[in-house]
């Protein structure tokens, strides 16, 4: 992890370099900091993308919730109580659990196969897809996932699983990266890999010094910055 202040020190340095005071934390420091984070997660959002990086690298970010689930054949998750979600990692139906609140201890399954709408729709009558709504011999039973996504009308994301037959008790485990917390402060904490310190104070100084357009090139990913992001992680 990376305090913000650090970065904030950096900048100046190379920005004002003659204690001018000119720039101010709450003013000009923390926004573009913010920017900078934001723009990082569109930069992996693209190295996932593209297979070159798994969302696995950003231990800092990941998160294990346990959830109750509705429904017979077909579970339903209310996922409103996760405010931070970027990405779901994974999905355990009928975890092991532990404590009160409940806590994840173990699986009794494997993880629950993501699915395309289409695949969704498609295993219903297929024996052999995972989340398949035919029954078939609890052995070769696999559980399958879509969302999340608004499936109810009512403004909330769901996740949709199947078959209900694997739930004994009705739980899942929801394993997801959550987005980073916001800089408020030099105290800040930046849930990113000190990997990518230099990236980010460089990203930083950019935001900070540069005047943006619509045409600004620091809105845009391009494949130069994914190859940087990667090189840095697996260094």
């Amino acid at each position: 992890m990376i305090i913000a202040s650090t970065i904030f020190s950096d900048v100046l340095s190379f920005l004002d370099d003659d204690n001018s005071g000119r720039y101010g934390e709450a003013k000009d420091l923390v926004p573009a900091l913010n920017k900078a984070v934001g723009y990082l997660v569109t930069v992996f959002n693209s190295a996932f993308e593209a297979k070159k990086l798994s969302p696995e690298v950003l231990r800092d970010l990941s998160v294990t919730k346990v959830l109750p689930v509705t429904g017979t054949n077909t579970k339903k998750c209310d996922l409103s109580s996760i405010t931070d979600l970027w990405t779901i990692l994974s999905v355990s139906p009928d975890p092991t659990v532990i404590g009160s609140p409940e806590t994840f201890s173990d699986t009794k399954h494997l993880s629950a196969s993501r699915l395309t709408l289409e695949q969704w729709d498609n295993s219903s009558v297929d024996p052999f897809s995972p989340g398949s709504g035919i029954s078939i011999a609890a052995d070769f039973v696999r559980a399958a996932y879509i969302g999340p996504n608004q499936f109810m009308g009512d403004g909330k994301l769901y996740l949709m699983m199947r078959p209900g037959s694997v739930f004994t008790a009705d739980k899942v485990a929801i394993f997801y990266l959550k987005n980073p917390s916001k800089v408020a402060t030099g105290a800040s904490i930046i849930e990113l890999p000190q990997s990518i310190y230099s990236l980010l104070v460089d990203k930083t100084l950019n935001f900070l010094s540069l005047q943006h357009g619509p045409e600004s090139v620091y809105n845009k990913i391009t494949d130069r910055d994914v190859s940087q992001l990667v090189s840095l992680m697996i260094s």
